[in-house]
């Protein structure tokens, strides 16, 4: 009987919370594209659940417009209508979603989460179509083409080593030359970050070739049984549900410089270190950077 608070668009946390028992459920719908869906389905199961469907802005909801007042649940898959496509703002956003309204005292202090971690992960490819496509305009000195002055389109244009773009990579060639590692950790019930420092998030170069870019993707952990947990910390069970699959389009992110690896260089040893900064210590338009060095 606990209030649970769905904060991800299309409601199917909520419908499988509701439909599972629990009576004191809200839906918050950030964005309209949902909401007819949504209603149907409610509609044609009858709302006996004791569901609500809010559609409106976080920042707009007071204690009033959820169910119980203060929620002790809070779950999402996450989805966000305006974010698909991008798994790693969707991970971020449902984090500052969730601190925000703990601290404004709409979500308790003790209350759980749904998923409780977001564990975000990096692997290092060679990526030549994306490499091409995402560096700067003309030559060396930016003024081949009808000779304008490139400069001030390669300011922006040339820097997609800190930005990010969200592509369908199933529908790419490019070879992984890491295995998976982690880059940062999102604890939802704790609110904090496990942000890498330079040395203490890595991963093991595996095959010779170009080191151009870096694919995120995230691992969510969701308390789960003993028989269905793949991690276990504390005492409680986890399983993983993934964005790693070919059905997500996943974030890319360039490196800086391509740095060749020969297999000579993989037999000696070569690793990628990530540095992860969140909130204050970005400076930039973005919530998060990432700097990344690979080290023969």
């Amino acid at each position: 009987d606990a209030p649970l608070l769905d904060l991800s668009d299309m409601g199917m946390c909520a419908l499988i919370a509701a439909a599972a028992g629990a009576t004191r459920v809200t839906s918050l719908e950030s964005s309209s594209g949902g909401m007819p869906t949504l209603a149907a389905t409610i509609s044609q199961v009858g709302n006996n659940f004791g569901i609500q469907i809010i559609q409106a802005q976080a920042e707009h909801v007071t204690k009033s417009y959820i169910l119980g007042e203060i929620a002790d649940i809070v779950a999402a898959e996450p989805y966000y209508e305006m974010l698909e496509g991008w798994s790693l703002q969707e991970a971020l956003n449902y984090f500052h979603l969730v601190r925000s309204m703990k601290q404004r005292g709409l979500i308790s202090p003790t209350s759980i989460s749904v998923p409780s971690v977001a564990i975000l992960m990096a692997v290092v490819v060679e990526f030549e179509d994306f490499s091409n496509a995402y560096g700067q305009v003309g030559d060396s000195e930016e003024k081949v083409i009808g000779c304008f002055d490139h400069t001030p389109v390669n300011f922006f244009g040339n820097r997609y080593h800190t930005y990010d773009v969200s592509l369908p990579v199933s529908e790419y060639k490019y070879k992984a030359l890491s295995d998976p590692f982690c880059v940062a950790k999102l604890l939802y019930d704790e609110v904090k970050i496990e942000a890498a420092d330079e040395r203490a998030r890595s991963g093991k170069i595996i095959r010779p070739g170009n080191c151009q870019g870096v694919i995120f993707y995230v691992d969510y952990l969701c308390r789960a049984s003993k028989e269905k947990a793949t991690h276990q910390k504390d005492g409680v069970h986890y399983a993983t549900i993934t964005t790693s699959s070919a059905s997500h389009r996943q974030v890319v992110r360039k490196l800086q410089s391509c740095t060749v690896v020969t297999e000579t260089d993989v037999q000696k040893g070569v690793m990628c270190f990530c540095k992860a900064s969140f909130d204050d210590e970005v400076d930039g338009i973005e919530d998060h950077s990432f700097a990344f060095k690979i080290v023969k």
